[in-house]
């Protein structure tokens, strides 16, 4: 047995990696605060249900839209430069929608605070990547990823309290203070020489005529597809199968949201072991099953946050092992894959979440999980065929 073979495994950088963890969790907790306050900014706004429900879909085409063309842009800049940019209008952002006084300026805020954080999020992963070992990679960027579930599980809720309690601007002042904190956390925390492949927009323009990087890029959208056709209306189902109000609808999700964490930490150990398709296909079995299963099956409390919990694990274990994939395709064209496939995140939940209300209406609150399952087993096929094109270099 070699020295390699005995000498312990090397450690993550973990003075780096924190702040970028905590820097995904104010971004996705900035980002999805609106949903658990939208009645209240309704009201505060006078928003139409039409109106309160393009505030998130507003947000999440932006970023779909300027992640990909503002990390080329920004694709020479030292990445610490990029992330602090983000921040800077993150924060900005947040605090215009903090004092919006009609939907026209709240559209506007949350359309920059979405270009500020697809700035940040990509480029977050990439110095993840680019300060760990190759044997370590996966974990370190589950490390940085598990901010961002962490955001569903704790920061979701804590928007939602400080909101109720001391009204919706306190929630959007307080994300825009975690933002300038985490601005001089990565200032003081992350060097300013992070080696990096150079980006441009015609690094950008090659990828998207590239087919290899298109077909593996657009697994993101498939996936995030199968997730959200669960997702959509699991609260409305815990209802359903539980006959219960807040209190039953709160575990439930409470339960998925623990699942989320651990399928993250679990997904970068399994990348460094069976490589990122290995660990996807396994993802994607198990969401094909467990989908139809959390619809089909009557539940009670106890199975159901079962069911929800292992369905957040594998709906979210695939993030870090699809990132680590589409890294591995090509040096020359990371930063841009990175941010396309935090695009095609977003896509795919505005995809999903459209099939789901259309399959809900015309099949039934059930077949939703039958019909994410289908893609999530069409997921499995979409990955074959890319990595076969991979393997082709066409």
């Amino acid at each position: 047995m070699s020295d390699a073979d005995t000498s312990p495994a090397p450690a993550l950088p973990k003075g780096i990696l924190l702040p970028l963890a905590f820097v995904n969790f104010t971004i996705g907790a900035g980002a999805f605060l609106v949903i658990a306050l939208l009645a209240p900014m309704s009201q505060a706004l006078s928003l139409s249900k039409a109106q309160a429900g393009w505030v998130m879909g507003a947000y999440a085409l932006a970023y779909a839209i300027s992640s990909p063309v503002f990390i080329a842009l920004t694709g020479a800049w030292r990445r610490r430069a990029v992330i602090l940019m983000g921040l800077g209008l993150f924060v900005a952002a947040s605090l215009a929608s903090a004092f919006a006084t009609s939907a026209a300026t709240l559209y506007a805020a949350r359309i920059v605070a979405a270009a500020g954080a697809g700035m940040v999020t990509p480029v977050a992963a990439a110095i993840a990547v680019a300060i760990s070992r190759p044997e370590t990679r996966g974990a370190a960027l589950s490390f940085v990823f598990v901010g961002m579930t962490m955001a569903q599980v704790l920061g979701v809720p804590g928007a939602a309290f400080i909101g109720y309690t001391y009204g919706v601007p306190a929630a959007f002042i307080v994300a825009a203070a975690l933002g300038a904190l985490m601005m001089i956390w990565i200032a003081l925390a992350v060097p300013a020489d992070v080696q990096f492949q150079p980006q441009s927009l015609a690094t950008l323009g090659r990828t998207l005529l590239s087919p290899r990087h298109l077909v593996a890029v657009l697994l993101t959208v498939t996936i995030a597809t199968s997730g959200y056709l669960g997702m959509t209306f699991m609260g409305p189902l815990a209802e359903y199968r539980l006959g219960m109000g807040r209190d039953g609808v709160a575990l439930i999700l409470g339960a998925g949201g623990l699942g989320a964490v651990v399928g993250n930490l679990l997904s970068g150990r399994l990348v460094d072991r069976l490589g990122p398709s290995g660990a996807l296909i396994l993802f994607l079995t198990g969401q094909a099953l467990v989908l139809p299963a959390l619809t089909l099956i009557p539940f009670n409390l106890p199975v159901g946050m079962a069911l929800s919990f292992v369905w957040s694990l594998v709906g979210w274990g695939f993030t870090v092992p699809q990132q680590a994939r589409l890294m591995a395709i090509d040096p020359a064209t990371q930063g841009v894959m990175l941010a396309l496939n935090a695009a095609g995140i977003y896509l795919g939940s505005g995809i999903g979440s459209a099939m789901a209300g259309a399959v809900y209406q015309g099949w039934g609150i059930e077949a939703t999980g039958v019909v994410g399952g289908a893609i999530a087993a069409l997921g499995i096929a979409h990955l074959l065929a890319s990595d076969w094109l991979i393997r082709r270099k066409g």
